[in-house]
């Protein structure tokens, strides 16, 4: 039996607040956990994957292309060896808010902007049509559905609700898919086996 939109969003709530006490301490670099709807607890931190990921690309994985290729490849065969019910991974990201003068764009000059990448985001902000902050995002996947659970971090004043995303799995490509074939597992984007 599939796990329910409800139970995804309940686990990346669950994730997305042990990263963030993590944050508190100033002890967190990214998070992995699985979860198994029959184990006591059903969700279990992956702290020896997490630590050898870390040792072996080193602290700052995630801001550069190719160990993030090989970082997210070691996750996806921990998931094909021990496949759970669901995987959730939790990192710091660039959130990217629209401002007042996104609004003055037209329709398609808005469209292109949100479609655009992350470099098109980037010059956004240093032409005030968005703003950047930093924010966790815990993505919990399983075979079939994926949610992902971004919220900023950081801020002071009253919280808002935390953007929560449904989608199919077969929408998911990227570094980021934990399910599906191995096939492209081994290589990084350059070419270079891992």
């Amino acid at each position: 039996m599939s796990l329910s939109d409800a139970e995804l969003q309940g686990i990346a709530a669950q994730v997305f607040n042990m990263a963030k006490r993590d944050l508190e301490r100033d002890d967190f670099n990214f998070l992995v956990a699985a979860y198994h709807r029959e184990s006591l607890p059903p969700l279990y931190r992956m702290r020896q994957v997490e630590a050898l990921v870390v040792a072996r690309l080193g602290e700052d994985w995630l801001n550069h292309g190719e160990t993030k290729d090989i970082g997210f490849s070691v996750l996806r065969i921990a998931v094909a060896v021990a496949p759970p019910d669901a995987v959730a991974v939790v990192s710091v990201v660039n959130w990217f808010a629209l401002t007042p003068k996104f609004q003055e764009l037209t329709p398609a000059a808005q469209e292109a902007l949100l479609n655009g990448g992350h470099d098109k985001h980037h010059r956004a902000v240093e032409e005030g049509t968005m703003s950047v902050c930093d924010a966790l995002s815990a993505v919990v996947q399983t075979p079939q559905r994926v949610c992902t659970y971004t919220d900023t971090i950081g801020r002071k004043g009253p919280r808002r609700s935390p953007q929560v995303l449904f989608s199919p799995q077969s929408e998911l490509d990227g570094r980021l898919k934990l399910y599906g074939s191995l096939e492209n597992a081994f290589t990084t984007k350059t070419g270079r086996k891992t």
